[in-house]
């Protein structure tokens, strides 16, 4: 069943989540696009947002080693008889209560974060979807959700540049980096990153959240620790010299230029390096000088961030990062 607020057509989705929250709404907004996903409320408070762009609470807790697999499977059949899953994992000492909290909270900020970074094509409210089994609670306001998000995505782009482009980026370690003087999490990047992994890939990876990643790879690109290369998804660059399809390689370039043909003349330029005929007509001209169309305004960068309401950091292995608050 779909809630009322469908009807009072929100422009977007933060628009949509207010309205939500003022109806104390309990159910879940299904996102279409790329990358889409979901986000759970219950009275009018988003407790999770699952996302295929963001690692939700058990890849985290698998990925990152906090649960050996094997405890994970005997915690989820336990659950069925012993109560809900974050109950059971305390109850069995496999995680703390408070990291288990933390974490949950980090993945509903995440998922928000990695779902701002696409395109929406529409949504769907259903109040009879039911909300996943390791949720935050009792939940972040959307307002809250709306404005963190906002800042994180500030800070990224002064650090960065355009972050569709950095989301797409694929990562590649600079050559030889000193690692011993690293942070835990850079060391980690590093090894993670071959060339053919994007920022998402490397979170799942390493079972940490897309932003924190995001931001470490930001500093690691000033420090000049790790290369970018062309984003994901992007063709090989095409060769537009000659080849020798006998050897497969590229036919040396002539020795001499091609006869050139001046515009407005049916006469052309046949003797290398003479001055071109001139045009009819083009007497007392100005010539027009070449447009670069390739120029673009330098990003800013900093390392900064702007003040900012507290927000929950994944990696709870290592220190923060500046910017980064740990509850």
């Amino acid at each position: 069943m779909n809630s009322p607020a469908v009807a009072h057509g929100p422009r977007n989705v933060p628009a949509l989540l207010m309205t939500l929250h003022r109806e104390r709404f309990t159910g879940a907004v299904v996102v279409s696009g790329t990358p889409g996903g979901t986000l759970h409320l219950r009275d009018g408070l988003v407790v999770a947002v699952r996302t295929p762009a963001s690692p939700a609470p058990d890849v985290l807790l698998l990925r990152s080693r906090r649960i050996a697999e094997p405890d994970w499977i005997a915690a989820g059949e336990a659950s069925r008889t012993d109560g809900p899953l974050a109950d059971t994992l305390v109850a069995l000492g496999l995680v703390r209560a408070p990291e288990l909290s933390a974490l949950c909270l980090a993945t509903v900020f995440d998922g928000a974060f990695a779902m701002s970074l696409g395109t929406s094509a529409g949504w769907q409210v259903d109040d009879s979807v039911p909300a996943p089994d390791l949720i935050a609670e009792p939940g972040v306001e959307p307002r809250r959700l709306t404005d963190e998000t906002a800042r994180r995505m500030l800070v990224l782009s002064q650090l960065w540049g355009p972050l569709v482009d950095f989301a797409a980026t694929r990562i590649n370690p600079a050559a030889q980096p000193a690692v011993g003087t690293l942070p835990v999490r850079y060391r980690d990047i590093l090894l993670g990153a071959n060339g053919r992994r994007a920022p998402r890939d490397l979170a799942f990876a390493l079972g940490r959240g897309l932003y924190p990643v995001m931001l470490d790879l930001a500093r690691m690109s000033a420090r000049r620790l790790v290369q970018r290369d062309a984003p994901a998804g992007a063709g090989p660059t095409p060769i537009v010299a000659p080849r020798d399809f006998t050897t497969g390689a590229s036919a040396p370039p002539p020795q001499a230029p091609l006869p050139r043909r001046n515009p407005g003349t049916h006469a052309p330029d046949s003797v290398p390096g003479a001055p071109p005929a001139e045009v009819p007509g083009s007497a007392g001209r100005i010539p027009t000088p070449p447009v670069d169309i390739g120029a673009r305004p330098a990003a800013p960068s900093g390392d900064t961030p702007p003040s900012a309401p507290p927000c929950v950091e994944h990696d709870l292995r290592d220190h923060p990062a500046q910017g980064e608050i740990t509850p």
